[in-house]
């Protein structure tokens, strides 16, 4: 289909101030293989703002559409007429000038049902009426239609003030700046009054984005939020906006929020905070622990604090150290700690790991 879209790709070509110009149109599940991106023209990708179009994308795609604003290109000669058709010189590709973050968000949202099929479809429960609606979307968003403007003949001097024209270039502030001082995000809010609530609890660090294995704090206002969104809203990427709170009410979100944090003190060892030692404090382990109470609470039809106690089945059930045969499948030997644990694929795989460790019983670990 590759090799046909390259050699015939209809379009409605005409002149702009001076520009030759193609406008066309194909599903997006074509369209990665007949583009790339210039850093000399383009700017980095924002992971930030890709994730944001990826959930907003992933909140959308199956209850309802949505639209996209063409997508621009310049050819740089690789395009060339076919009579009624215009092809794509083999080996060659165009420049993206405009919708790389959209492009990417597609790409995520896609690769984010992919993997969810699949943690589905290894889940002990049944899971057919999810992966048939996941199946629907992952259709959808294959044969999503992509508007392309494509100019013909700019120079790599004009690509860069095409770009300038139609994109302004920022800077986002430092992530654990905004934990501390955002009015607005209410999940913020919430991190701020739980960790306040939590001070002699838990060590919590308040400012900043990443916590080292020299550092001993048990968590971070940024990854609180991340527990909070998988908890409430089962997403497990950065995701902006107010909450959509599926099964419970309002008034319960802090008393909730505040049972989960409290429940580690129950769970994890004393000195849970060292990382060299413990999986306690990283973020894959705490995110995965929210997104389990979040699917106990969706397939279960448990409550949350229901759920949330489920948790304290764990405690027995494995010594929360690096080298436990829980944690094998993501255990280093070279580095004797376990890695790669903060992707989505592995959160839904420690998941299903603690789910199964709630629900059959204890499996053997070592080094207790």
């Amino acid at each position: 289909m590759n090799e046909e879209l390259r050699t015939r790709l209809k379009g409605h070509y005409f002149e702009q101030f001076g520009h030759e110009m193609l406008v066309t149109k194909m599903p997006f599940k074509y369209l990665q293989s007949i583009f790339e991106v210039d850093p000399y023209v383009q700017r980095e990708l924002d992971p930030r703002r890709r994730n944001v179009i990826k959930e907003f994308i992933l909140n959308t795609v199956q209850t309802s559409t949505f639209h996209f604003s063409p997508f621009v290109y310049s050819a740089r000669g690789n395009l060339e007429r076919d009579g009624d058709f215009w092809a794509v010189k083999p080996g060659e590709k165009l420049a993206i000038i405009d919708g790389q973050h959209r492009s990417a968000g597609l790409k995520s949202a896609l690769t984010n049902l992919y993997i969810k099929r699949e943690a589905f479809e290894e889940s002990p429960m049944n899971r057919h009426h999810e992966i048939d609606n996941i199946n629907l979307a992952i259709e959808k968003l294959e044969k999503y239609p992509i508007t392309m403007q494509i100019y013909l003949n700019l120079t790599t001097q004009e690509e860069r003030q095409l770009f300038t024209d139609l994109n302004t270039e920022r800077k986002n502030a430092h992530r654990g700046l905004i934990m501390k001082y955002e009015q607005r995000d209410e999940y913020v809010l919430l991190v701020r009054a739980i960790a306040g609530k939590l001070a002699h609890h838990l060590d919590i660090e308040p400012a900043l984005t990443r916590l080292t294995v020299n550092n001993t704090s048990i968590t971070s206002f940024v990854m609180m939020r991340r527990c909070l969104v998988a908890l409430f809203e089962g997403i497990l990427t950065y995701k902006e906006g107010e909450p959509k709170l599926k099964y419970c009410q309002r008034e319960e979100v802090e008393p909730i929020a505040f049972k989960f944090f409290k429940t580690w003190c129950d769970i994890f060892p004393n000195g849970a905070g060292d990382r060299n030692r413990y999986v306690c404090g990283l973020s894959g382990i705490q995110v995965a622990l929210a997104y389990t109470v979040f699917q106990l609470v969706s397939n279960q039809r448990c409550s949350y604090f229901q759920a949330i106690d489920e948790l304290k089945k764990l405690k027995n059930k494995t010594s929360w150290k690096h080298k436990d045969l829980q944690f094998c499948e993501f255990y280093d030997p070279k580095q004797k700690r376990i890695r790669n644990h903060a992707s989505q694929q592995s959160i839904l795989k420690l998941t299903n790991l603690f789910i199964n460790n709630i629900a059959y019983g204890e499996l053997n670990s070592i080094g207790r």
